[in-house]
């Protein structure tokens, strides 16, 4: 009986260890420097001269309606940004270059296209501000 007690005690650790390792990641803003750069052609839609959010969604997400009104709401405080929502499903050939593996994903790019954060889950305002952010560090500071 001792065992039997022991081992779901243990099991329930796992577990819940394993949650708040799962949600420590959620929306987390990495930081990249990549060269890959996106066309409006390739989304199918124009980019922001400053930066745009540019979020991959499926149907059956139920985080991504929340995700999207979010960071609408953040690219509208903001001159110059711009959301996009991308169906995963419909552009499958786009998420597999960019290893899109679960939705809602979001790619922050600056004025020319290029990725500069990555966000995987949903993303807190926080967040998302802290990955414009990225672009504004990218930036040389030249301005029009």
């Amino acid at each position: 009986m001792l065992e039997r007690a022991l081992v779901i005690v243990a099991l329930l650790a796992v577990a819940s260890l394993g949650y708040w390792w799962w949600q420590r990641r959620q929306g987390r803003v990495r930081a990249l420097s990549s060269e890959d750069v996106l066309t409006a052609e390739q989304l199918g839609a124009p980019r922001g001269a400053h930066a745009t959010f540019v979020q991959f969604s499926t149907p059956m997400c139920s985080k991504c309606p929340g995700t999207a009104r979010l960071l609408r709401g953040v690219a509208e405080q903001h001159v110059h940004v711009t959301h996009l929502e991308i169906d995963a499903s419909e552009r499958l050939d786009l998420a597999r270059e960019l290893s899109i593996m679960r939705t809602p994903t979001t790619l922050v790019l600056d004025g020319d296209g290029a990725i500069v954060a990555r966000m995987d889950g949903a993303p807190t305002v926080e967040q998302a501000q802290q990955a414009l952010a990225a672009v504004a560090s990218r930036s040389d500071g030249y301005a029009i």
